[in-house]
């Protein structure tokens, strides 16, 4: 009885909750698009006949570590399924590749330091051109205009 009262106590909750959140959607986003959040997707959802055998195989030892690498098992072997000998076309493709990315980088790092070299003679030319305002206009001495002295 106790437990059926819990269970019951539970729905409604749940149900007011629900009702809640519908109103509370509905007055951020209109009527069609709570219902669109709130209701069930229309598509379905098959899940592949590969992924029902991996589930079967694995039975008891049903893990995410587990199927992660069940998962990237069956990856290395469609690829290699697909390509099952690495040529020499795909081996230099890879080292050019990687060649090009060093290039690049190195073009980055060259570009960055220009950039400061830039940064840095800009601002010896606007110290070197302080220097000369000040040399030729000095600084206004406002005790003198104030009758400070």
């Amino acid at each position: 009885m106790i437990e059926q009262d819990m269970m019951l106590e539970n729905e409604l909750i749940k149900d007011d909750c629900y009702l809640q959140c519908r109103q509370y959607l509905i007055s951020l986003f209109g009527e069609s698009a709570a219902e669109y959040f709130l209701s069930p997707s229309s598509c379905s959802k098959e899940i592949p006949s590969w992924f029902s055998q991996l589930k079967d195989d694995m039975k008891d030892d049903m893990s995410a570590v587990t199927l992660w690498d069940a998962m990237r098992q069956r990856s290395a072997l469609k690829m290699q399924d697909s390509n099952p000998d690495p040529s020499m076309e795909i081996t230099n493709e890879i080292v050019r590749r990687v060649t090009d990315w060093k290039t690049l980088k190195k073009q980055d790092h060259l570009i960055y330091l220009s950039g400061v070299k830039y940064m840095f003679h800009r601002a010896q030319r606007n110290q070197a051109i302080s220097a000369l305002l000040l040399q030729h206009n000095p600084l206004f001495d406002y005790g003198i205009n104030n009758g400070l002295n």
